[in-house]
């Protein structure tokens, strides 16, 4: 039969929904996990023909498998991931294995953020940066006459983890040797630290010819970490503001000779000028793809399987709505007891969605990464200020009790 193989997924996002897609164009869906809980889980995966689990997913075992498959009559018509960081190594083996034409060893770059950086070195939209080795004597960046505040990440960060605003050099020394206790093999990117507004723009390329689907405004709570807490999926984009936007995003990726692929890249007006603050070589996660659906009628997920299926992807917008999303973060650290709210919130005007991640006994905690943000409202309106008060007083409604540790 003919067969999509997923590398990896999340319980909820876009990561889920293709599966789903996949399921619903009479593809059988077989997915590899390192994930014991979804084994456990199976019965709430109805859109999964098999599902096979690993330790370690290694691009060793995964050969083996697709050999395995195909001996058992498996027709293997793409292979694909919308995870990090398997994106590159399943587009890799959809290259070798279904004939794919996929810009690998751009892929590869973006989940690297010290690769991405490099490659885009003298490009205008890279700020100011410097790639440190934990191994080195990095003391002496202590004392290395930086202009503080200034970004410390690990170069192969997700989600806001491991990424942190640093105000001086004591904080400096401290960010350090937590990373340096983490692994001292990882190399860590310094960067200016860049203050102005955030956007997230999602990106399609068919061939080399890119198509951008959505620019999205992003409001972040800094707090531990830059969380970003809310989207505002913009309509019109034509002024001088968003063009500019539009023409650093298509030299990046003409530079980085994306072809066949989809990407999102994260960008902040500094200046007068845009910024690339990280890209990845997938949409992005959580709520982006319902985002974009609502908004314009466009299933990104389902667009991309497409493209990676060698069918031309329909981007053409079929309407346009004003919608905004709200993420949950909470203050306090406990095991989930209850939530309440949910229905009410469903009720609110304009509400599209309303979704909460953890189950009762969850340990719950304040956001130190995307990860920590426990659900999320989107919602339309008239304008784009009104589909913002519409989701935001919707979460107001969600209310999580819990345990405190």
């Amino acid at each position: 039969m003919e067969t999509i193989l997923f590398i990896e997924t999340t319980k909820l996002g876009s990561s889920r929904e293709a599966l789903k897609v996949a399921a619903r164009l009479g593809y059988r869906t077989v997915l590899l996990t390192e994930r014991r809980s979804f084994i456990e889980q199976q019965d709430e995966f109805a859109e999964v023909a098999q599902m096979i689990h690993f330790e370690k997913l290694t691009e060793e075992r995964i050969r083996t498998t697709i050999n395995q498959l195909q001996e058992q009559g498996a027709i293997m018509k793409t292979i694909i991931s919308f995870v990090d960081p398997f994106v590159s190594i399943a587009a890799q083996l959809a290259n070798e294995y279904c004939g794919a034409q996929i810009s690998v060893e751009a892929l590869k770059i973006m989940e690297d953020k010290a690769a991405t950086r490099k490659e885009l070195k003298q490009h205008d939209a890279t700020p100011n940066f410097e790639i440190i080795d934990l191994r080195d004597d990095w003391a002496r960046l202590i004392h290395n006459g930086y202009k503080y505040p200034m970004i410390v990440k690990s170069a192969l960060s997700k989600a806001s983890k491991d990424v942190y605003v640093v105000e001086n050099k004591i904080e400096m020394q401290k960010i350090l040797k937590k990373l340096t206790k983490q692994d001292c093999h990882q190399k860590i990117i310094l960067e200016e630290y860049l203050d102005g507004p955030q956007y997230l723009v999602e990106v399609l390329v068919r061939s080399e010819k890119s198509t951008i689907v959505a620019i999205v405004q992003q409001d972040i709570t800094q707090n531990l970490k830059f969380i970003v807490t809310g989207y505002a999926v913009k309509l019109d984009v034509k002024d001088e503001f968003y063009q500019k936007l539009v023409q650093a995003v298509e030299s990046i990726i003409k530079e980085l000779k994306i072809s066949n692929a989809a990407c999102h890249l994260e960008c902040r007006f500094v200046n007068g000028e845009w910024k690339l603050i990280e890209m990845n070589p997938r949409i992005a996660g959580g709520a982006m793809n319902r985002m974009i659906e609502e908004a314009f009628g466009i299933h990104l997920v389902g667009e991309t399987i497409k493209l990676y299926l060698g069918i031309e992807p329909d981007l053409t917008r079929k309407f346009e709505k004003s919608i905004y999303t709200r993420y949950i973060i909470i203050g306090s650290c406990g095991y989930l007891l209850k939530v309440i709210g949910e229905q009410k919130a469903k009720a609110q005007p304009g509400v599209k969605e309303v979704s909460i991640k953890p189950g009762k006994g969850t340990i719950m905690m304040p956001a130190l990464s995307m990860g920590h943000r426990y659900g999320y409202v989107i919602a339309s309106g008239d304008t784009p200020e009104e589909a913002k008060t519409n989701a935001v007083n919707a979460a107001n409604h969600i209310k999580f009790y819990l345990e405190l540790l």
